[in-house]
């Protein structure tokens, strides 16, 4: 069986995967990606350097942007991508008396991409499948199509020598869209009909798309019926950019030579930031200034980020609603794409807006590339619970709260009705009532959190910044509390609760009062599980 592999060709950052086993896998070429600092995702930046006229010499991804440290490089060109649909013709780099289009680049991109995946893994590359964005036009994909298969056209020795080798000679490709993509890469089962939004914020812009998959047809061609598509051009190279108006004198942004190096350190110091961590921000062994979760908060909300989220979601949500009749109701869930959406409070904002029950995973950087890969292999879909889910416990002297954890991320469903059970008792004599607040605990930054075993059996994490209490949503806030009739008296248990998820990814409870020896709800549907 051939090894699939897929490209979410990016307009910033590449990410390969690659699928042998039946367990996609993304793939790590170290002189030409970079670990990603926050998820630690290898990702390859979009960026080619061409170093002759005759396009011979190139060089790609992390070596291209090294070499072009200084911004000076003639024949170094990205953004590509977003040429490709529309005007591929259009000139991206010129090299000794040369002029290279988007189709040039492109082409050298993935001609030096393969190479490489070809000499890692010594093996040929035959089966491969690009993802490709919804609203862009046909003329893309056969702009892809005509390339992949010019890099791969074998002449007619190599085809005969390669039949009696036993060995392909062709190359099998395939394009889908990427919000069908990223789909399957959070587990969204694609294979009947699903309404979902694509809320992709990358390095240039920010863009929202509500898709309709067909169940059965989309598994067969891969393609998705856009119903409502709204776009901003604001994105991560403009939070760079208020990094820098915020820590670094105006003088030193006049200065060409320095431009690339005052970039890549507000990106460092963004990341760390966004992760709940905080980062200073040096420069030629100056330090500027530290900026951590609250700062780059206040700096988003400043420059008016929230607001424009919120338009533009806004505007996506009227636009589905006038053209096809469709209420946010009816989505079904929402994927978030592009490593902006590591942003503080940007997951937060779409959950707002959209349903906070109905957001998935956050695997802005390998969703895409991975779900490509599965529907290569047949796009068989194992779907689970993907974040941890927890019960916030308040302390009595009104410190900060702590979680317990009940629903472990991995978590396939539905699970048995007594999945989890746990006794509870009144906080002090005289207490009327219990809540019981069930919280997501996501990974921050997509990294899982630690969870530490007590002697009771149960694990628990206690947030230690505001940056990982912000990956701390309670889902239920708004419920009623559970009666205590009579009341509370005493420390022995008065509540036995047991947790389950159903087929539908509802977090379910069944409450029996100890004392009363009476149930109090029977299989109670609380959250809707991502």
């Amino acid at each position: 069986m051939p090894t699939h592999w897929a490209v979410d060709l990016g307009t910033s950052n590449t990410t390969i995967c690659e699928d042998r086993s039946g367990r996609p896998h993304i793939v790590n070429l170290p002189d030409l990606a970079k670990l990603e600092p926050v998820t630690q995702t290898p990702v390859m930046p979009s960026c080619v350097c061409v170093m002759d006229g005759d396009g011979d010499k190139v060089l790609i991804g992390q070596e291209a942007v090294t070499y072009n440290w200084d911004g000076q490089a003639a024949g170094f060109a990205r953004g590509f991508k977003r040429h490709l649909g529309m005007e591929s013709g259009r000139a991206m780099a010129r090299v000794g008396g040369r002029s290279f289009i988007a189709q040039d680049v492109a082409s050298l991109f993935l001609r030096q991409v393969i190479r490489a995946l070809e000499t890692r893994f010594d093996e040929e590359i035959t089966d491969i499948t690009i993802a490709t964005p919804s609203g862009f036009y046909e003329t893309y994909r056969a702009e892809l199509q005509a390339i992949v298969r010019s890099l791969k056209r074998h002449g007619w020795w190599e085809r005969v020598w390669a039949r009696l080798r036993g060995r392909p000679t062709g190359i099998v490709f395939r394009t889908l869209d990427e919000p069908v993509a990223a789909a399957l890469g959070y587990g969204v089962d694609v294979g009947r009909p699903t309404t979902l939004v694509a809320f992709d914020f990358g390095g240039g812009s920010m863009e929202a798309a509500v898709v309709r998959t067909q169940g059965a047809r989309t598994m067969e061609t891969g393609r998705a019926e856009v119903l409502a598509k709204q776009a901003v051009e604001l994105g991560g190279d403009d939070v760079d950019g208020w990094i820098l108006e915020r820590f670094v004198p105006s003088a030193l942004h006049d200065w060409p030579e320095w431009e690339v190096a005052l970039r890549w350190e507000a990106e460092r110091v963004k990341l760390l930031a966004s992760a709940g961590s905080e980062g200073d921000f040096t420069f030629r062994n100056e330090s500027f200034g530290t900026l951590d979760y609250d700062v780059l908060h206040d700096i988003l909300a400043g420059k008016g980020l929230y607001a424009r989220m919120r338009e533009l979601l806004d505007a996506l949500l009227n636009e589905l609603r006038a053209r096809h009749g469709v209420p946010r109701d009816e989505i079904d869930d929402v994927i978030l794409e592009g490593g902006s959406t590591l942003l503080p409070e940007v997951r937060n904002v779409v959950g707002d807006v959209l349903g906070r029950e109905k957001v998935r995973e956050w695997l802005p950087f390998a969703s895409v590339a991975r779900g490509a890969c599965i529907y290569a292999g047949g796009a068989h879909v194992q779907d689970f619970i993907y974040h941890d889910y927890a019960l916030r416990l308040l302390p009595d002297d009104g410190g900060e709260a702590e979680y317990e954890l009940l629903i472990p991320g991995g978590t396939c469903f539905p699970t048995a009705d007594n999945f989890v059970t746990r006794y509870y008792a009144a906080g002090f004599d005289g207490q009327q009532h219990i809540n019981l607040f069930v919280c997501e605990v996501g990974r921050v930054a997509g990294r899982p959190v630690e969870w530490t075993e007590r002697p009771n059996g149960s694990r628990y994490f206690t947030p230690r910044t505001a940056g990982e209490r912000a990956f701390c949503l309670c889902l239920n806030e708004a419920d009623p509390a559970l009666p205590l009739n009579p009341p509370g008296r005493g420390t022995a248990p008065r509540l036995r609760v047991t947790y389950s998820v159903d087929e539908n990814r509802w977090l379910c409870v069944t409450v029996h009062d100890l004392l009363r020896k009476t149930d109090l709800k029977v299989k109670h549907p609380v959250v809707r599980l991502r």
